[in-house]
């Protein structure tokens, strides 16, 4: 999911003239050459906190940084090299980058993501008596090896405390064990039959991202939580622009672009 966070940077650009080399976006070869020139000006972390800020431009602020690794995504993907559409990236890039020195690039897409997280926040902190209104309850993450399936899934009751009925949830789950978090993730799940107001239903629903890796397989004796991360109402429009799990990511994308 891409988020409104690229057009916000476009609007963060730094006025002046930057120092030492400089991103010139005016075409994939000179952005490669460019890209090239300043890698080679640059230590270990920050040529890694450069390629993070690319990849958030390029790919959107939902992409986790923390997560690629140094011969993935965050290589290639700032290089534009060996990726399907090239200059579509780079159109992304060049409003963003062109002219600019490393420092001022890194800067920009941490400013930016700053302005995100703190609008996200606030429409939390609006709808929070909405959102909590969603009670979860009996959530059971557990690995169904039947017949027909291996797969993770997640299996709870939902109930609609609210005063409108919703259509579907975001979901987020953790894993902890002896008070240690050893795996997150999210699930969707779209009721078959809409949640009225003061209805429950049951649910299960297969989980995404960490929950749903093999190393969890035979994880025994964990705790889980699940909690409502976003809903929609009848007409498939969500209450948070920004969902919890998108939020974190967010979050973590920022501190690892200043180095926290």
């Amino acid at each position: 999911m891409r988020t409104a966070g690229l057009v916000v940077l476009s609007g963060l650009l730094l006025a002046g003239c930057d120092q030492g080399p400089t991103f010139d976006a005016s075409s994939l070869p000179a952005y490669q050459k460019s890209l090239s020139e300043i890698h080679a000006q640059l230590g270990a972390d920050d040529r890694r906190r450069l390629d993070a800020a690319l990849v958030m431009i390029a790919g959107g602020n939902s992409v986790d940084v923390t997560q690629l690794s140094s011969g993935g995504r965050v290589v290639v993907l700032p290089a534009l090299d060996g990726v399907a559409g090239p200059l579509i990236y780079l159109d992304r890039l060049r409003p963003v980058i062109n002219g600019k020195s490393a420092a001022k690039v890194i800067k920009t897409v941490a400013d930016g993501l700053d302005y995100e997280i703190g609008r996200a926040e606030k429409q939390r902190a609006d709808t929070k008596a909405q959102l909590g209104a969603i009670e979860i309850a009996n959530p059971r993450y557990y690995w169904n090896r039947g017949k027909y399936a291996d797969q993770p899934e997640i299996a709870f009751s939902v109930f609609n405390g609210g005063k409108v009925a919703i259509s579907g949830i975001v979901l987020r789950g953790t894993l902890t064990l002896r008070g240690r978090t050893v795996a997150t993730g999210g699930a969707n799940y779209n009721f078959a039959r809409v949640l009225q107001p003061g209805e429950r239903q049951s649910a299960k629903v297969v989980p995404n991202a960490g929950l749903a890796s093999k190393d969890m397989e035979n994880l025994f004796d964990a705790d889980f939580a699940l909690q409502v991360a976003n809903l929609e109402d009848t007409n498939g429009r969500r209450l948070l622009l920004t969902d919890v799990t998108v939020l974190e990511t967010m979050k973590k994308n920022r501190d690892a672009l200043r180095g926290g």
